[in-house]
């Protein structure tokens, strides 16, 4: 891109970020994240102290290395060292391919569980936005390591940008998903900050063809006698610049199906959905509608978790993750049931095909183990009694094992990942 950036290219008002409140832009160094540092360089303007760009190393497991020549054991620290600067090397040269101006912009390099670090980084940062590439299309790439944008949207408490493959400029084609939620609310407005000059935003709500079954925010008022009244009142507490234009679409069916299908049917630049909010779960599911758009666009997502907009909440530390080696799941998911059996517990199941859906409330655990024979998990729950009613769920073709502890290094949450999704167990505070 140029150095100067034209005014077709930048946002109308932009997200006004500072160096107390940066654009983080998250990179592997790979082509599908070059969209991201393009994105976060318009969104930061030409002040590079408003940017932080960092990439993040998965942890290798600490053993020796011996030298063929002396036999003696090689430090642990020089070879991480020695890691960090290549990762940090090939983002430095994607910056230089990208950025033609130099901005001064330092590369910090984490190791750790990519989302997870790039959440805490923007935590404790104060930062206005999250940038990252989308990430690959295909289901089968998709199991956390690939799925960065959407574990990010699970963890973040701060706004999500996943940026699209060959996007460098203000998009000028906005779809805003509207739940007339204070997320969905949030999300509308900075799409406008973020959205070209001379924008289309397209306020779409989708009614799901069985309204009665559908648990419709407090706050919609009168949306059930006039759905289009509710979006004319939407669109009049946004603070819309000269030069841009709204409008407003009602459809029916299954809303994350149907706004794809709008998005797709107006070449849309970006789409953008608010999370609503329910408790610990929302940080791994995030539910089924933003699940499915992040999975299943083309274009850019903007995803404004609902810790993002409780301004008046005191900030929660990011959960911190264990994930034990595979020889390791057996004694791990021991100590697990050890420390929480009793605990009331919700599971829900992630999957591409359905979304995210709650399977089991508010029973008690009564035990998680692994089966190395077998090669399943066994998640047991019952209540307490003479004859107690026991649920079990087995699950088989598992590729990982997280446990999420909080500040207090309590359990919070096991996340199981199996084939293309996962299985995710919270408990009751």
């Amino acid at each position: 891109m140029s150095s100067t950036l034209s005014r077709s290219d930048v946002p109308a008002v932009g997200i006004r970020a500072l160096k107390s409140a940066p654009v983080i832009i998250a990179s592997d160094g790979r082509e599908q994240s070059d969209g991201a540092l393009l994105a976060g360089r318009i969104l930061a303007g030409e002040d590079g102290t408003a940017i932080r760009v960092l990439t993040v190393m998965n942890a290798l497991p600490a053993l020796p290395v011996l030298t063929p020549e002396a036999g003696l054991p090689y430090s642990a620290d020089v070879e991480e060292s020695q890691r960090s600067n290549r990762k940090r090397r090939v983002v430095e040269q994607q910056i230089e391919r990208l950025w033609p101006t130099d901005l001064g912009v330092n590369v910090d390099v984490y190791t750790g569980e990519p989302a997870a670090r790039i959440a805490e980084v923007a935590h404790e940062s104060n930062a206005s936005i999250i940038v990252v590439g989308v990430g690959r299309h295909r289901v089968v790439d998709r199991v956390f390591g690939d799925e960065t944008a959407l574990q990010l949207a699970r963890m973040a408490d701060v706004p999500v940008l996943a940026v699209a493959e060959g996007a460098g400029s203000a998009p000028r084609r906005i779809v805003v998903g509207v739940d007339f939620s204070e997320t969905s609310l949030r999300a509308a407005r900075l799409a406008i900050e973020v959205a070209a000059p001379e924008a289309i935003v397209y306020l779409v709500h989708v009614e799901p063809r069985d309204v009665t079954g559908y648990d419709w925010p407090a706050n919609v008022g009168g949306y059930h006698e006039d759905p289009g009244y509710a979006l004319r009142r939407m669109r009049d507490l946004l603070h819309v610049p000269e030069g841009m234009s709204v409008e407003r679409i009602l459809l029916y069916g299954d809303p994350g199906a149907e706004l794809l299908r709008f998005a797709a049917s107006i070449e849309a630049d970006l789409i953008a959905t608010g999370s609503r909010g329910h408790g610990r779960v929302t940080r791994m599911l995030i539910g089924s509608v933003a699940t499915k758009i992040l999975r299943g666009a083309t274009s850019s997502v903007l995803t404004v978790p609902y810790r993002a907009v409780m301004t008046h909440v005191k900030p929660v530390a990011v959960p911190v993750a264990t994930s034990p080696a595979p020889q390791d799941w057996r004694s791990a998911l021991d100590a697990f049931t050890n420390r929480n059996i009793g605990r009331r517990a919700t599971r829900e199941v992630d999957d591409p095909a359905i979304g995210a859906q709650a399977q089991m409330h508010d029973y008690p655990l009564v035990g998680a183990t692994f089966d190395p024979y077998d090669e399943r998990v066994e998640l047991m729950f019952g209540e307490p009694g003479d004859i107690p009613c026991h649920l079990t769920r087995s699950i088989g073709g598992v590729t990982r094992i997280d446990v999420l502890r909080d500040e207090q290094d309590r359990d919070i949450a096991l996340r199981i990942a199996h084939g293309v999704g996962q299985t995710v167990l919270t408990f009751a505070a």
